[in-house]
């Protein structure tokens, strides 16, 4: 593919976020829409360039922050994709702390 940083979102990379926000896995995303789970990973992969994304979460978090993306809280999708990222947070190596020369 031939995403670049600051290209806007197509259709199926929103489609693949918008999954993932809603909390479910590139296998189930994959089984739902029809298509291969290589797929699913490809757009999301897509998404993540485009966005300048560390993660798929921090993309859904971009693509919300940037309009590209409609968050339906009431699913509770969100709510999954944060509580999935903190547990990632809190399980990441501890950076050390620079002290003040």
């Amino acid at each position: 593919m031939n995403a670049r940083p600051g290209q806007p979102l197509n259709r199926t990379e929103i489609q693949a976020l918008q999954y993932a926000a809603d909390g479910f896995t590139a296998e189930q995303t994959a089984r739902r829409l029809g298509i291969s789970r290589n797929t699913v990973l490809d757009r999301t992969q897509s998404a993540r360039r485009k966005l300048s994304a560390r993660s798929t979460t921090h993309a859904v978090v971009l693509a919300h922050q940037t309009g590209q993306l409609d968050l339906d809280c009431e699913t509770g999708g969100i709510t999954r994709a944060l509580e999935a990222a903190a547990r990632l947070a809190t399980t990441a190596p501890a950076r050390p702390s620079r002290s003040a020369a």
